[in-house]
């Protein structure tokens, strides 16, 4: 059964190719280099991940050094793939076609808006498992950062290999993440007054957590199934990427000499203020950036209470997953995971 309009892909993939600057170019030379170091990264980094984190399989994995418009394609791609199921075929009507088109091209402007900030990126979702590295925006950020270029471009891969091993060893986890992403394009809209007390509820939990801007004004006019579905999503990927901002420092420490400087200088151009703040919780970037700093630091604990052994019981079963206030709160987590043993 459909319960999403009609969406046009393929415009969403060209306006979002259209709008992407295309970034650092470098000289031949230049480029040439970085996507050797890249290649040769990527073919090195995985099994010192699996050293890291303990997790035993590193998995098979396409890598591909792209540009900025294979991102974003890429990105169109995944979307129309998970939402395939609640979507139907173009409509014949033209009105409804139309809109369908028009729908593409608002999306291909967040692609857009996105697609010059991937560094790099793990996709478990398509045919074949694939580990992107954006050489552009990889040259942009190192040297608008003045950090060593071979550290930082060896940083960032480990970051995406400890997503390629994190779906290795938990191969239920694209399904799991798929499955609530269209929960949540599923989930009925409610008029802003029914369950009024559940929102109010929800306002107050969420102000009293700090959640990020955007998140708590995507929970106050959402649907309760939506807010659940919501939470579910948001505490999984937070584990995903704080766990990968983990293991790409503790692995980069044993491969590379810069790490703290590049963790420090990248940490100041996670956070901006002003009017890229402002942007940030307009596109909902905020509440990714969240994502990282939650994420890393329920990592963190885990480890110093039970060590890596207990943090990767996460990637278990679902049922392991932390929830949000699990997430937010990991001795909560321990607990249960103690009390299950």
């Amino acid at each position: 059964m459909t319960s999403l309009p009609w969406i046009d892909w393929d415009v969403a993939a060209q306006t979002g190719r259209r709008l992407v600057a295309p970034g650092a170019r470098g000289s031949r030379t230049e480029r040439e280099q970085l996507v050797a170091e890249l290649r040769a990264d990527a073919r090195r980094t995985a099994e010192a991940i699996v050293e890291t984190t303990r997790l035993p399989h590193a998995g098979e994995a396409r890598e591909l050094i792209v540009d900025r418009a294979t991102i974003v394609r890429a990105n169109a791609l995944t979307a129309q793939q998970m939402l395939a199921p609640l979507t139907g075929a173009r409509p014949a009507n033209p009105v409804a076609a139309a809109a369908g088109l028009t729908r593409g091209a608002s999306i291909g402007v967040v692609l857009g808006m996105l697609g010059g900030r991937i560094l790099g990126q793990y996709d478990p979702f398509g045919a074949q498992p694939t580990l992107y590295l954006v050489a552009p925006t990889i040259m942009a950020v190192e040297q608008q950062l003045k950090v060593p270029p071979a550290d930082f471009r060896m940083w960032v891969v480990l970051h995406e290999q400890t997503h390629r091993v994190q779906f290795a060893n938990a191969s239920w986890l694209p399904s799991y993440i798929a499955e609530r992403t269209r929960a949540i394009a599923d989930a009925e809209d409610e008029a802003i007054w029914d369950d009024l007390p559940a929102r109010l509820h929800q306002i107050r939990a969420d102000r009293r957590e700090k959640r990020p801007a955007s998140m708590r004004v995507l929970n106050a006019f959402s649907s309760q199934a939506t807010v659940t579905a919501l939470a579910q999503v948001n505490a999984a990927m937070s584990l995903l990427e704080g766990h990968a901002d983990v293991m790409m420092d503790r692995s980069g420490r044993r491969l590379m000499s810069s790490v703290a400087t590049i963790r420090a200088r990248f940490q100041n151009r996670r956070s901006p203020s002003g009017i890229p703040a402002l942007l940030n919780k307009l596109m909902g970037m905020d509440a990714k950036l969240a994502q990282y700093a939650e994420g890393a630091a329920f990592c963190r604990r885990v480890i110093r209470i039970g060590g890596v052994e207990l943090l990767n019981e996460a990637f278990s079963g679902p049922d392991a997953l932390p929830s949000m206030d699990e997430l937010l709160h990991p001795d909560r987590w321990c607990e249960r995971m103690a009390g299950n043993g």
